[in-house]
């Protein structure tokens, strides 16, 4: 079943996290199932099996739910390589009856090798562990063996005809120059996963929050990945489809603790060098990290894109901006309400509870169009994109209405206004593209103390010496 003797038991650092985030997170006799997709060389799926029956001295597994992930695992060609679980301090050695159940496992599903690995926490466990990579032999031995944590190899080498499809869409080798950095990447998972499929050759993933159970109906994540962090499981996604994409993974939120020096440094010399070929997505339900993100992006000057959900994808948003071309409102100007009630002591409370999964997938779709006509922009005269958005330069506020519901229950006026000359034809799932205007005083509003009433995002570029003091 597998391959000759390895030298070596190779983990990827993502299954290498996931075994830290759970089992090394709990006392001892926790564990799981590892996984490999490349026949045994390297580990690279790990499911945690949170609802075993555990005490101070025993694991026992909750062989139903571990037989149901296996039976998931094979059919998408994972296979299963063995258990992990956790002992007490000083016990570092398959006990055993730990022997005597791999060799069981062993028989029944004709395997050569079967892993056994011993994990160490830390009293109290607090991620720090120790891994003593065990192993049974054809020969029902046990062994031990060096373990390694790195990169998966590749099996597979990317071929032209990967992207031959979309060569006629977009200019492959401009796409493959441009950077998308992702402020939380859950409910845009996709969004990312698709913008790999479009030939974008560089990714800079921050997200501090690991996949759940309760992601799995609400975003494209998966079974085997609960315990991942949601960047790192992106990440082998991403590569999944271009080996060749370089991808940055910072599992951590964007709160005060990151200077706007980091984030330059996690983004690298393009942010400083081309800035138009750095997209920077703001895709986090947090107001706070959003509006940093914004500020970032007037800051150094790149493009920008916002997407948020409405209470049970009723509805969404999108503000879409890029200096020099959408200069008719910052992202103060548009959402300046927002700004001021998140001021005045508001809380949000809406969550993805309720929400359908087409709802997200409808959002990430039109996040899509609208982030190739920022990166594409007077990049190509033969890409349709390249003058695109030239058309709603000034109309860069987007709602969408995923639901007939939307007026009452949001109490959203502008869907029906949109709709009175056609009412008879609409009924949901209508796009509106809003003009924006700069709050400038005329109005009534006070002046945007951004952008002061402007509009010049142009002239923002290098004004802000600390991004975390903008708000």
């Amino acid at each position: 079943m597998f391959r000759k003797r390895q030298k070596y038991i190779t983990f990827t650092p993502q299954v290498f996290s996931a075994i830290r985030n759970t089992t090394g997170k709990t006392p001892a006799e926790t564990g799981g199932i590892i996984g490999s997709s490349d026949g045994g060389r390297t580990m690279d799926h790990y499911h945690f099996d949170s609802t075993a029956v555990t005490t101070n001295s025993t694991y026992t597994p909750d062989t139903a739910a571990i037989n149901k992930v296996v039976s998931d695992w094979n059919k998408n060609g994972i296979q299963f390589a063995g258990f992990l679980h956790s002992h007490p301090r000083g016990s570092t050695t398959p006990s055993g009856k730990d022997h005597k159940y791999g060799i069981r496992i062993m028989k029944a599903l004709r395997m050569d090798k079967f892993l056994m690995p011993i994990v160490q926490v830390s009293d109290p466990p607090d991620g720090n562990i120790e891994i003593h990579p065990y192993s049974i032999n054809r020969f029902h031995r046990l062994h031990k063996q060096p373990i390694v944590i790195g990169e998966k190899p590749e099996t597979h080498v990317l071929q032209k005809p990967s992207f031959e499809r979309v060569s006629s869409a977009f200019p492959l080798k401009t796409m493959k120059q441009k950077v998308l950095v992702c402020i939380s990447c859950g409910g845009t998972r996709q969004f990312i996963e698709e913008m790999a499929r479009s030939g974008v050759g560089n990714f800079v993933l921050m997200d501090g929050d690991t996949v759940s159970a309760t992601n799995i109906a609400t975003q494209q994540t998966y079974v085997s990945e609960i315990g991942l962090n949601k960047a790192e499981a992106i990440k082998r996604r991403i590569l999944n489809i271009n080996p060749k994409a370089k991808v940055k993974v910072a599992p951590y939120f964007l709160d005060d603790f990151v200077s706007d020096s980091d984030f330059e440094a996690l983004v690298g010399k393009t942010l400083i060098k081309n800035p138009k070929d750095v997209l920077i997505c703001g895709c986090t339900d947090s107001f706070m990290a959003q509006v940093r993100s914004a500020s970032l992006a007037l800051k150094y000057g790149t493009p920008y894109l916002a997407a948020q959900l409405y209470r049970q994808g009723i509805g969404a948003e999108i503000f879409f901006s890029l200096p020099g071309a959408t200069n008719s409102s910052c992202p103060r100007c548009a959402m300046n309400s927002r700004y001021e009630a998140y001021a005045n002591g508001f809380k949000n409370d809406v969550t993805s509870d309720g929400t359908p999964i087409f709802a997200t997938t409808r959002v990430n779709s039109l996040k899509g169009q609208i982030a190739l006509m920022l990166l594409l922009y007077q990049e190509d005269k033969n890409c349709v994109y390249n003058d695109m958005l030239d058309k709603v330069s000034d109309r860069n506020f987007v709602m969408i209405k995923m639901s007939p519901l939307a007026e009452t229950k949001l109490g959203i006026k502008v869907f029906g206004e949109a709709e009175n000359t056609e009412s008879e034809l609409c009924f949901f799932d209508n796009t509106v593209w809003i003009p924006q205007i700069p709050n400038d005083g005329k109005d009534g509003r006070p002046h945007c103390p951004m952008c002061g009433g402007t509009g010049d995002l142009l002239a923002l570029k290098g004004k802000s010496p600390d991004t975390r003091t903008d708000w």
